[in-house]
């Protein structure tokens, strides 16, 4: 009795972790992700602190992207991690879509239903990798640049962005002892962005370069590439020319009026 009444509980809980929730999906998912750590933390500080200066939208836009970049970050590491399955995955795909039904592809895989369980399994949410192996097979080779470079992001940036999540929220906590000149803190910050931000900007623009001498935008829609090649990347070109601007002025003034200029207090 005693196991039968085990069995019962385990097996309730395995359905309870595997039962889809409803609404939630990669999409959604990641929706969700932004609002927490972006939307909510903004929110916050601007009803519950009392600053007299709001967040610039400079800060806001770099906090978002910091966020998606951590998330995005987390499924490099994966890359890695799971490339094999992601091969696996990626021949599947190849079986099941004819090539002017690759969209469908990625609809399926954006509106895919996350369970407790999937929402945290870094297997599923690397299938992002399998899918846009369908207009870049090179996200399938270990030996790429592409898997490579990306790999490599995600080991890096992680902690980068979380320091300068923090110093766009609380930006005070660069000037301690009320010296509002302490540039030393200011100018670190300053350098960290300006590494990262060119780091990920430069291996955007030569993921590009060899996108195209290759010759991979071939057979493929001019809408569908814009899409998913173009506008999915583009992402990873904009904001780091932003954050290399606020780490230009970080590093230039080190001083409160360039973070009041940058970040808002």
């Amino acid at each position: 009795t005693t196991v039968k009444k085990m069995t019962t509980t385990a097996m309730t809980s395995s359905s309870f972790l595997d039962r889809p929730i409803p609404g939630l999906n990669i999409t959604t998912a990641i929706a969700l992700w932004l609002v927490v750590t972006t939307v909510f933390p903004v929110y916050y500080r601007a009803t519950q602190t009392m600053q007299t200066t709001r967040m610039t939208w400079l800060g806001i836009s770099l906090l978002g992207f910091n966020n998606l970049n951590i998330l995005i970050a987390v499924c490099e590491i994966g890359l890695g991690k799971y490339i094999t399955n992601i091969q696996d995955h990626y021949r599947h795909l190849q079986k099941t879509y004819k090539q002017e039904d690759r969209w469908q592809a990625a609809i399926s895989y954006l509106t895919l239903p996350l369970s407790l369980r999937t929402l945290f399994d870094l297997s599923v949410w690397c299938q992002m990798w399998s899918t846009y192996s369908l207009w870049d097979p090179s996200y399938s080779n270990r030996e790429s640049f592409g898997f490579f470079i990306d790999v490599g992001n995600g080991y890096s940036t992680i902690l980068p962005c979380i320091l300068w999540d923090f110093v766009i929220l609380f930006p005070n906590s660069l000037f301690q002892n009320d010296n509002r000149n302490n540039r030393p803190y200011t100018v670190l910050v300053g350098m960290i962005g300006a590494c990262m931000y060119w780091q990920v900007l430069y291996g955007t623009i030569i993921y590009f370069l060899s996108f195209v001498f290759n010759k991979r935008y071939v057979g493929k829609p001019v809408v569908e590439i814009s899409a998913f090649v173009g506008f999915t990347n583009g992402i990873w070109f904009v904001f780091p020319i932003l954050g290399l601007y606020a780490s230009y002025q970080l590093l230039v003034q080190g001083n409160e009026d360039a973070v009041i200029n940058i970040f808002g207090v």
